[in-house]
């Protein structure tokens, strides 16, 4: 029972920072406050996860070495996530207003062209690795502790996962049927990633996927805007 607490609070203080960050960031509007919300955040999920697993847990560092192979499944299946995602823009994207879109990432300045490229490589090289290392390592242990192994702990951390996107998707102006289809689209893959994982138990795996599907993610994101 004790350990099931501690994973409870750990999925709470973890799990709940992007959701609390993005909705503090809207709030605060554009600036330095903003800013400093962002950056506090990813040191947050960056520096707790591995401060518990070490002295709470009493784990050991390890690098997440992919031992049991995997490449080539996630490979296939961020091809095949990719391209389904491809297949509904092509189907639905003219239902969606580019101008909203446009108005919540000219802030930051998503619109400048290079300024997109850079934060594009940022979010495949960098942002997608963090939350392979928070929703797929540590949430997926934690769940498992929680709610038991295998499907739970998948279905559990994908939940989890799919929130704060669902949050960012209404800040950024997507209609509600939209919304809904993009968080479905993200639940499935969030459990997918967490299959992997716990499949091959390295987050090197999933990433692989994760990265391919952000591919897709961001060339949909640069024909709406540019």
């Amino acid at each position: 029972m004790e350990d099931r607490r501690r994973a409870l609070l750990a999925i709470i203080l973890v799990g709940a920072a992007p959701t609390l960050s993005t909705l503090l960031s809207y709030s605060a509007g554009d600036g330095a406050i903003s800013q400093a919300i962002f950056v506090l955040t990813k040191l947050w999920l960056l520096c707790v996860p591995i401060i518990w697993f070490l002295k709470i847990d009493g784990g050991a560092m390890s690098w997440s070495k992919p031992e049991q192979g995997g490449y080539a499944m996630s490979i296939g299946l961020g091809l095949a996530m990719s391209v389904a995602m491809l297949l509904a823009w092509f189907l639905l994207g003219d239902a969606i207003d580019a101008t909203l879109l446009s108005d919540a990432l000219e802030p930051v300045g998503l619109l400048n062209p290079t300024v997109y490229l850079l934060a594009t490589v940022y979010w495949i090289l960098f942002n997608s690795l963090l939350e392979e290392y928070v929703f797929r390592w540590f949430l997926v242990i934690k769940s498992e502790t929680l709610v038991g192994p295998g499907n739970p702990a998948i279905i559990l951390s994908a939940l989890i996962f799919v929130v704060h996107h669902t949050v960012a998707l209404a800040v950024f102006g997507f209609p509600w049927w939209a919304n809904v289809i993009s968080s479905i689209a993200i639940f499935i893959g969030g459990a997918v990633f967490s299959w992997l994982y716990v499949r091959y138990r390295s987050v090197w795996i999933p990433y692989i996927a994760h990265a391919i599907c952000d591919v897709a993610v961001f060339g949909v994101g640069a024909t709406i805007l540019f």
